[in-house]
Order: structure tokens, then C-alpha cells, then sequence
């Protein structure tokens, strides 16, 4: 019983040795030998260690080892290939995705009209998708009857885009821009960076998962309950189930694209009068690709495609803290009365954050809050190359004192990243003319300017 406990301890730790000396003691064990089996096959796959698994696998005969040997074999054959689901995470969304509700009144999807898949049954919106229904608990009054069709379009679109071709087709632009601002917060470090800059009366639109999953909600609940119960700023609380769309195509639980986070504002656009949803990107989404190097934004294609859909809506796809990077963002909440009650850690318990994963090293790390810089997960991505988010991690790196980390990026550190916490004017120049004014206002008296000429423009950390 006790080797069963330490095994466990050690997998969900992610020591995945240690959890597999435990696991090879239990194999011969009867009523142990089949959890035993699949700790290690799990945790070879969670290390990338193909081969490893292949050859441990392969001598048994039970269809978890199997599964996961063939899915190895395949990675081994063609590591290029995308990253499938394990079966077991597959098994399980399967079974959340049958515990759904359904609309009383069923409904064939339609691929040329997207507002006629969508429905309304009381406060609950439904939208139907090629695979199934997800749905909305919208606020007391909203109407899908009086929601524009161009709205419907451009919320379908953000859901099915790299799926469904269909949802890209023109929609009439019918809709006159509305006169407020939104944003769709997340109540972590960037998104409250951009509150805290965007004009006061903002739409903070939180959209909640209306299923149990291994995200923890309470480190943001605690933000957001703060700032209802103080009338600092109005909260929009949504649940939904839509993140569950993209499951259906080898993906875990998540949003299908990257403004599909909002698509509960934009369904409410005509409700709460918006004229603008902003998203909070910093350079190191849009200046930066992953992060590392450097790119005009503004030319992106990816820019002017969204820019001049989400315009079609009536809606200004707005980038408040385009200017800034993470770092900045963080010094922006540092200086905010707000700093105490965020926490950008998703497996925090509502104070704290657990310390051991990505965002506890370059979010809370940097506010000098506790991490282990040892920790597995922390680990894995510091020495993935190219790195994810290479330009703050190694400021984050630097800052804090820890550049003999990464030996082998010791020429990098060989430059000062000071700059990359300071203000970058030319982001501004993605802010829609009647926004733009109050957000560079709020920015410049939260941050120093970049010095010329800027080291943004020469990042490229890996010869990309």
C-alpha cells in the first residue's frame, strides 16, 4: 500500500522516475501490476521519451500499454506529426462531452447561414456545431432576437475558424459601432494590466467553464470578487461549455482560437451597447512570434484579417497593452492597489500559487513571490530550444538571478533585458483612434519608454 502512495505522489509530481522505480516494484504484484503498467507508459509519454516506452511496453499485452506503444511507434516514425491526445484523456472527454445537456428542440447545422445555428431556450443560448451544442447562461434580458446577424457570424467564426471554412464567408455589416469598451479578462497578470489601463467604465467580460476540469478557478475568483464587491470595475461572469468544441479534433479542452476567449462579448455586444472588445496581447503575442522573434504585427496577415472581421461587427478589435511587454505588464499590476489579490497561477487555492508551474516562475517570480525553480514542469520548458516565451523567461532569468540555469544560452545573457519592462511607442500605433488617447495616457504614467534604437526590432534569440 504504502510503494501504491509513494508511486503516486511521485507521478503527480511529475518525478517520473522516481514514479516508475515504485511502478517496476509493483509489477509483479497482482492486483498493483495494472496501474503499476500504466505509470510507466504515462509518464514516458509525458517526457517525450518515445523509445523508452516502446521498448517497455511492448512486452505487454493490455490494450492502455498497447494504445500508448502505438501512439509512441507513430511520434517515433513521424515526429513532425501533431500531438494527439493519450487514449485515456481521450476516454475521458469522450465521457464529458456525453454528461452535456442538449437543447430541447434539436437542430441540423446549417454551413451557409450561421445565425440560424444558434437558438434560445429561456437564458441559455445554444450554438449548433457540425459535432454537437455547446451553449451560453446569457444575463437576464439578453435576446437572440435582437442580436445582429453579424454579431452571430463573427461569434461562430471565432469558434469553428480552423475548422469550418464556411464561418469565414462575408456577413452585412449591419451593425453601428457601439459606445463602450470591453475586454476579455481572464483575471490573470496581462489581462489586469489592461483593465487597469483601459477607461474605467470597461466591460470585464470573465468567461467560466460551466464543467469541472483541472483548472483552478479560485486565484481568479478572488480578483474578480474583489473588484464586484468594491465597484472598482464591472465584472461579466459567463459560463459556457464551448471550450469543449475543439476536443472534438485531437485538442484538450480549450479555446479554439485565440478570440474565441471573448466570443461571450461578442454575443452581447448589442446588449451592453460595445464598440470595441480588447484582448490582452503584449509584444510577446504580437510584436514577438512565440515570443522570440521580432516581426511587424501590423502587417501580419493575421492582424488585418481580424482586424477588418471583428470591424465588420461593428466592434474595434482592440490591443490595449500592444505597447508593453509581460514584464511591463507585471510592473503596470505591481504599482496597482490590485497586486494583492492577483495570482496568476491556475492550480492555486485562492490565495497562493502552487509554485512549481510556468506562470509561478515568470509571473509570481518576478513579484518576488516563491517558486522552485527546480520544478519538473518549470524545467521542461526552460530547456525546450527554441524556448517558449524566450525573451521574457530570459528576462525573468536575469532579473531574478538565475542565468548559470541555462549554460548553454550564456551569449544571450551577455546583453542587458532591462529594456523589455519598458514602454514600446510604436505599439501604440495599433490602437483604434478613439481609444487610443486614454490607454497612452494611463501607459506612460505606469512605465519608462524603450531607449533608441530599439533592441525590440533586433530579437531573434535562435537564428530563426
Amino acid at each position: 500500500m504504502l510503494r501504491r502512495v509513494l508511486m503516486r505522489r511521485a507521478y503527480n509530481a511529475g518525478r517520473y522516475e522516481q514514479a516508475r522505480h515504485h511502478a517496476r516494484l509493483l509489477l509483479g504484484k497482482q492486483k498493483e501490476a495494472e496501474l503499476a503498467r500504466s505509470i510507466i507508459v504515462r509518464s514516458y509519454w509525458n517526457e517525450q521519451a518515445f523509445a523508452a516506452l516502446v521498448e517497455a511496453g511492448a512486452v505487454w499485452d493490455d490494450d492502455l500499454s498497447k494504445s500508448y506503444v502505438a501512439l509512441a511507434q507513430e511520434r517515433l516514425t513521424s515526429p513532425s506529426a501533431s500531438k494527439a491526445l493519450t487514449p485515456m484523456k481521450e476516454n475521458r472527454l469522450e465521457r464529458l462531452r456525453e454528461a452535456q445537456p442538449s437543447p430541447a428542440h434539436s437542430m441540423k447545422w446549417n454551413p451557409k447561414h450561421m445565425a440560424a445555428n444558434f437558438s434560445q431556450e429561456g437564458s441559455r443560448l445554444w450554438f449548433r456545431y457540425p459535432q454537437g451544442y455547446v451553449y451560453w447562461d446569457m444575463p437576464e434580458g439578453f435576446e437572440l432576437s435582437a442580436t445582429p446577424p453579424s454579431l452571430l457570424g463573427l461569434a461562430a467564426e471565432t469558434l469553428l475558424y480552423p475548422w469550418e471554412s464556411t464561418t469565414r464567408a462575408s456577413f452585412a455589416a449591419n451593425r453601428p459601432m457601439g459606445e463602450r469598451a470591453s475586454l476579455s479578462f481572464s483575471a490573470g497578470t496581462d489581462s489586469t494590466a489592461a483593465a487597469l489601463i483601459m477607461p474605467d467604465e470597461t466591460l470585464l467580460g470573465y468567461h467560466q467553464r460551466s464543467f469541472d476540469s483541472m483548472l483552478d478557478h479560485r486565484n481568479a475568483q478572488r480578483l474578480i470578487d474583489h473588484l464586484s464587491t468594491s465597484g472598482e470595475r464591472e465584472v461579466l461572469q459567463i459560463e459556457s461549455n464551448h471550450e469543449l468544441i475543439r476536443t472534438h479534433h485531437g485538442k484538450p479542452v480549450g479555446f479554439s482560437s485565440d478570440f474565441a476567449c471573448a466570443v461571450h462579448l461578442i454575443l452581447l455586444a448589442d446588449h451592453f451597447d460595445l464598440g470595441a472588445i480588447g484582448f490582452g496581447m503584449p509584444i510577446d503575442n504580437t510584436y514577438l512570434w512565440k515570443g522570440r522573434k521580432f516581426r511587424k504585427f501590423e502587417e501580419t496577415q493575421y492582424y488585418t484579417y481580424w482586424t477588418k472581421r471583428f470591424a465588420q461587427a461593428g466592434l474595434d478589435l482592440l490591443f490595449p497593452v500592444s505597447s508593453i511587454s509581460e514584464a511591463g505588464a507585471l510592473m503596470v499590476v505591481k504599482a496597482s492597489p490590485w497586486l494583492e489579490h492577483l495570482n496568476s497561477c491556475m492550480r492555486g487555492d485562492g490565495v497562493k500559487g502552487c509554485g512549481r508551474c510556468w506562470k509561478c516562475f515568470h509571473k509570481n517570480g518576478p513579484l518576488g513571490r516563491p517558486f522552485d525553480i527546480k520544478a519538473h514542469e518549470i524545467q521542461t520548458y526552460l530547456n525546450k530550444r527554441p524556448m517558449p516565451t524566450a525573451t521574457h523567461a530570459l528576462w525573468a532569468l536575469q532579473t531574478m538571478g538565475y542565468e548559470d540555469e541555462l549554460p548553454d544560452l550564456a551569449h544571450l545573457f551577455e546583453q542587458d533585458f532591462s529594456w523589455w519592462a519598458k514602454v514600446y511607442p510604436p505599439g501604440f500605433d495599433l490602437l483604434p483612434a478613439r481609444w487610443r488617447e486614454p490607454i497612452e495616457t494611463k501607459v506612460r504614467n505606469f512605465l519608462p519608454v524603450m531607449p533608441q534604437p530599439y533592441a525590440l526590432h533586433d530579437v531573434n534569440h535562435f537564428g530563426e
